[in-house]
């Protein structure tokens, strides 16, 4: 959901060994944790240690590394063209190296793709893209996904069809398969009909609209065999009576669901909550009202949560702060611990602010990529973000 934007590289090598030397004092050694994906591990166990912080690819956001046992490819979108900003998904080795494009040659429409997930069989993505509605503005961004629809592509390119279509003013955000790859999970926003701004805010995307109101988490069962919108049928919606924002994380084992929520239209992103699949159960894991918590997910062993917050900046608190001064940093949730994993805004250029936003585990839980946006006051620098490599000395 945060957006990103334009940087100037300064002194990466010295960056790297400084993140990481100041990072590695903090933190004791690591053992793994045989917790299951839906419960933070206990108390007694060790605080992860970070071996390395390193950039991996100067041009690339929102991202997804697939955790199968075919490849071990990381998809993500990246900025195509400077003077447009339109982007395309790309897929590319954990090294950076081997980069291609997957939707430069399909017939979805040119604009804003982005915000790829993996199917578990690794041969295709689920994707955003805005369509017709879509201006081309602020909001169509695939980090809002108001009046976008979703795609599935296969990894070659030649598969393409799509599979949910937004009316206008609607959105599709942050699609998810179950492991099973026989559901998907997204955060939908259905129009509210109440225009809120003037000129300015009805021409960037939105209709006029809250963008922070109208969302649910949408849940629909998945058949690849089938074509178009046919591959989603049997379609349920949480969470219609608790309005504001919700942005979907992910399933955590085969009946939760990983989720952020800020209710009635406020401007930031609350915490992170799980729920079993039908919604019930519902329970805060970080929820600190005060501060931007979005972005939650737990290791492969379920032993650590890794999330983004701006608990970083004591500077930044909810009610008073917005998006334009955020600044967010990856955090991990141990036990009753929680560590900082990230100090970009500390360490690096300070012409910059440095928002640690969308972020996906390897299979083993020993590392994370990560989407960082360095970004000006100016909402024309939000768009182009880099992304790191983090390692951990042991599993989490």
């Amino acid at each position: 959901m945060v957006l990103s934007g334009k940087v100037k590289h300064v002194h990466r090598d010295a960056l790297i060994v400084a993140v990481a030397l100041a990072l590695l004092p903090s933190v004791a050694a690591c053992r793994s944790a045989p917790a299951p994906p839906a419960q933070v591990g206990p108390a007694e166990e060790a605080k992860p240690v970070v071996e390395s912080i390193r950039l991996v690819t100067p041009s690339g956001g929102r991202l997804d590394w697939y955790k199968g046992g075919t490849h071990g490819l990381i998809a993500y979108d990246a900025v195509v063209n400077a003077r447009s900003r339109n982007t395309e998904v790309f897929i590319m080795k954990p090294d950076g190296s081997a980069a291609s494009c997957v939707t430069c040659r399909t017939p979805i429409p040119k604009g804003f793709i982005g915000q790829p997930a993996w199917h578990p069989d690794g041969e295709h993505l689920i994707v955003q893209a805005e369509n017709e509605n879509a201006g081309h503005r602020l909001f169509n961004h695939m980090s809002w996904g108001i009046n976008n629809d979703l795609w599935l592509v296969s990894r070659d390119g030649r598969r393409a069809e799509r599979i949910w279509r937004s009316p206008k003013n609607h959105g599709a955000l942050h699609p998810h398969f179950d492991d099973s790859g026989r559901r998907v999970l997204f955060a939908e926003r259905v129009a509210t009909g109440k225009a809120i701004g003037g000129p300015r805010l009805q021409r960037m995307g939105a209709g006029g609209e809250n963008p922070w109101d109208g969302w649910r988490i949408h849940i629909a069962e998945v058949d690849l065999s089938r074509r178009g919108e046919a591959i989603l049928s049997n379609h349920r919606v949480l969470f219609q009576s608790r309005p504001g924002l919700y942005e979907t994380h992910g399933f955590a084992g085969d009946d939760r669901i990983l989720f952020s929520h800020t209710a009635g239209g406020r401007n930031y992103v609350d915490g992170i909550f799980v729920a079993r699949a039908d919604g019930s159960g519902r329970r805060a894991l970080v929820h600190s009202p005060g501060t931007w918590d979005e972005h939650g997910s737990f290791s492969p062993s379920g032993g650590a949560l890794a999330f983004v917050s701006s608990r970083a900046d004591p500077e930044w608190r909810f009610p008073g702060s917005d998006a334009r001064s955020l600044r967010t940093e990856l955090f991990l949730k141990s036990g009753p611990s929680v560590l900082q994993v990230t100090d970009f805004n500390r360490l690096r250029d300070p012409r910059y602010r440095y928002l640690v936003s969308d972020y996906s585990w390897d299979r083993a839980g020993r590392r994370i990529a990560a989407q960082v946006a360095p970004v000006t006051d100016s909402l024309r620098n939000v768009l182009s973000p880099e992304i790191w490599m983090i390692t951990f000395s042991a599993r989490q």
